[in-house]
């Protein structure tokens, strides 16, 4: 990264900054009589190969951490940077992409190192998209930040959208048996059953059957690609192959035909 003659500015100043709270770290150690003069490098103490001399490994490793922290606070140029409150996961985003931008916004707005890691975790997940916010707000207790992420990783895979498939078709299926039996027998005026040969109330209800078979329809698509996915390498395959299969025709949910119209 090659920085202006502006960025040298800003970062010089943050790395003197940095390597003072470093020094008031180091008292009353073995390390407390280092002035900021010579962890800077300042002449006379210049020359690469003094330093190495002079300062013991951790020393040089703290002064190198301190240049590369210095480093990603510089703001970019020709760039105005939102708050790091506002970075947002985009809907086809990936939850990687998003805590990228996410831990580079807070580590240049951001100066308290002790605060970053919770307010990063805390942010991604308030400002994920729904489908990952979605998966987060299922994880058992309080998930790390790479616990999330391992969880989004599969968001987007075809694994997830059939899990997701699942959940709508089955949603969509029980709202269609709810509508279709609000209707009325012609006869006794009594919901839940029809006279045989009331036209009306069965052609207001075709509307309900057919979303119920196109569920059904989706709902063995679905079922299919778990077990396919999840019983690829298992010698029970074929057994839960089965049982999955059973599902989609209906049996889980009782309904392995059409109903036929009660009679009174």
């Amino acid at each position: 990264m090659i920085l202006t003659d502006l960025q040298f500015i800003i970062w010089e100043a943050k790395w003197r900054r940095i390597l003072n709270e470093l020094r008031d770290k180091y008292q009353g150690g073995a390390n407390a009589g280092f002035t900021i003069a010579q962890l800077a490098g300042d002449p006379p103490l210049d020359n690469p190969a003094r330093q190495a001399r002079l300062f013991p490994r951790k020393v040089l490793a703290d002064i190198k951490n301190a240049a590369r922290k210095a480093m990603v606070q510089i703001p970019l140029t020709g760039v105005t940077e939102s708050s790091y409150t506002d970075i947002k996961q985009g809907p086809l985003e990936s939850f990687t992409s998003f805590i990228d931008r996410l831990t580079q916004a807070v580590d240049r707005q951001v100066s308290d190192e002790g605060v970053k890691p919770h307010l990063i975790r805390c942010l991604a997940f308030a400002n994920a998209n729904p489908e990952c916010k979605r998966v987060i707000s299922v994880m058992p207790g309080q998930s790390s930040l790479a616990e999330m992420i391992e969880a989004c990783s599969k968001v987007g895979t075809p694994q997830h959208v059939a899990t997701v498939l699942g959940d709508q078709v089955e949603k969509a299926v029980k709202d269609a048996f709810a509508k279709f039996h609000q209707g009325q027998c012609y006869k006794c005026g009594k919901q839940g059953h029809f006279k045989k040969g009331l036209f009306q109330n069965l052609q207001r209800s075709q509307a309900h059957w057919m979303l119920v078979q196109g569920a059904v329809f989706m709902l063995a698509v679905h079922e299919n690609i778990v077990v396919t996915q999840k019983t690829a390498n298992s010698t029970n395959c074929q057994t839960l192959f089965k049982q999955h299969k059973g599902k989609a025709e209906g049996k889980s949910f009782g309904f392995g035909q059409k109903p036929r119209n009660k009679t009174d």
